[in-house]
């Protein structure tokens, strides 16, 4: 593991970060850790792993800081936030992400990956790093509550949330999944799913996890399909797909604990500034 600062890197208040190495990815991270005002507990703080770290923590950061104060001078939650993002990075490493965020999947073809610097289908790679590596090290550095842990994603950090979920279920207590990118999994995401997973029982019954998605990021239904956007926004199938699987959990024996939420007139880029704000919430609750 190396750690260095970033000369030049402009640093919210409040906040440290340093760069990580990971042997299991071979790749650099470059991760922002955002300590609230409140003094931890007596078990410690809850800690809520950020995904697209570059690009969600000054809104992360900010809510938390406003939104759960009890007055102007009142302290706010504690916190902790653990954003996971890139070195040299402004807001999204494109390449990296899809890296990253993406499950392997068992038809993929192998030369689709031949040739690049980067390839698809590393999530399982990736979830080994935080729970091998940086897990650990936020616990040497930070006085954290680990049976308070939640992992936070949008778009194709939010099919990484649900992965997660499915593969290593006690990995967190609390799993947030916006606008997840459940077209990855194909035609019928919830089919491969259900293939892919088809034994359930292995999900802790006091997780508790959140999928919200955007009204606006799929045409309603009766809509005049017109433009090209507008066709792959019907055929990935948004807000039905993350229904579905929200639906498909609920049902589950021993997952019960799926709070599904609708972000009435929010497209797949505005959705986050309610959704953190509902997060908030969502982190918060016994």
């Amino acid at each position: 593991m190396a750690y260095s600062s970033l000369p030049g890197e402009v640093i919210l208040p409040g906040t440290s970060q340093f760069t990580l190495t990971s042997p299991i990815t071979g790749q650099n991270y470059l991760i922002q850790v955002s300590v609230p005002d409140a003094p931890p507990p007596d078990n410690g703080y809850m800690v809520v792993y950020l995904l697209d770290g570059n690009a969600r923590l000054p809104l992360m950061q900010a809510a938390r800081d406003t939104l759960t104060r009890s007055g102007p001078e009142g302290e706010g939650s504690p916190l902790l936030i653990v954003a996971i993002g890139y070195p040299e990075t402004e807001r999204f490493n494109s390449e990296r992400r899809r890296e990253d965020f993406t499950p392997s999947l068992p038809d993929a073809d192998p030369a689709e990956n031949a040739g690049r610097e980067h390839t698809d289908g590393g999530a399982d790679r990736f979830l080994a790093f935080i729970e091998e590596i940086l897990k650990p090290d936020i616990n040497r550095r930070f006085a954290v509550n680990s049976q308070r842990e939640a992992l936070f994603g949008h778009s194709f950090g939010g099919l990484f949330v649900l992965h997660a979920l499915l593969t290593q279920p006690s990995s967190f207590d609390r799993y947030i999944a916006i606008s997840p990118s459940l077209w990855w999994y194909g035609e019928k995401p919830l089919d491969t799913l259900i293939q892919q997973t088809p034994e359930l029982s292995g999900l802790a019954n006091d997780s508790r996890l959140l999928i919200g998605v955007g009204e606006c990021e799929q045409p309603a239904s009766g809509a005049v399909i017109a433009t090209p956007r507008e066709q792959r926004m019907q055929a990935r199938a948004m807000v039905d797909n993350a229904r579905d699987v929200a639906e498909w959990l609920e049902t589950q024996q021993r997952h019960r604990n799926v709070d599904f939420k609708l972000f009435s007139g929010e497209t797949h880029g505005s959705v986050m500034w309610p959704a953190t704000r509902h997060a908030l919430a969502f982190l918060m609750a016994d």
